[in-house]
């Protein structure tokens, strides 16, 4: 997995992207990280792509648009609206699709680290918090159907906080590196 945004379109537009009820943190229960605020970008051979963090004045949550170019030109957009959580020593963004409006309802959470200009972004693991389902350690659903596959998670905040906190490091395996515009 080279670069994680251009995934995380394609996942989620698919449905596999773990989310939640519930924000880890309420949003106003912690000040905005604004660290990540800015202009950051990847490049390969086949597609590249912006990521722009900014302060949306009017709900004081973040906002969060990503443009990705293809290969043939292209131009696909996502938005987020959202805010940031710290749980010991980890960030997490919990993000809100704006765009496209018909996405999942709940809350995607990335962990996030800056560092030497660049921004550091995991997505978690879904096969973590689909077994945490099944073996009834974490509440949710695990859905499956001809078109599309999803985990939501209903749990309340508090104990959903305490799962992350304690499985981090399995739920937020690998960290990929977008540089600083």
């Amino acid at each position: 997995m080279r670069y994680l945004l251009p995934i995380l379109m394609v996942v989620s537009l698919l449905g596999c992207v773990p989310y939640s009820d519930n924000p880890l943190t309420d949003p106003s229960e912690q000040v905005l990280d604004s660290s990540i605020s800015g202009s950051w970008f990847w490049k390969e051979d086949n597609e590249s792509g912006y990521v722009h963090i900014g302060l949306d004045k009017e709900s004081n949550l973040l906002r969060v648009v990503m443009l990705e170019f293809d290969k043939n030109g292209e131009l696909n957009v996502s938005e987020f609206s959202g805010h940031t959580s710290s749980l010991e020593d980890n960030k997490y963004l919990n993000l809100r699709w704006v765009r496209p409006a018909d996405e999942n309802p709940g809350y995607l959470l990335v962990k996030y680290q800056v560092r030497d200009e660049r921004l550091g972004i995991s997505l978690m693991d879904g096969s973590v918090a689909e077994k945490a389902i099944k073996d009834g350690l974490l509440k949710g659903e695990v859905g499956d159907d001809d078109r599309s596959w999803s985990i939501h998670i209903t749990e309340e905040q508090g104990k959903w906080q305490q799962f992350v906190g304690r499985n981090d490091k399995e739920l937020f395996r690998e960290m990929v590196y977008l540089r600083r515009l």
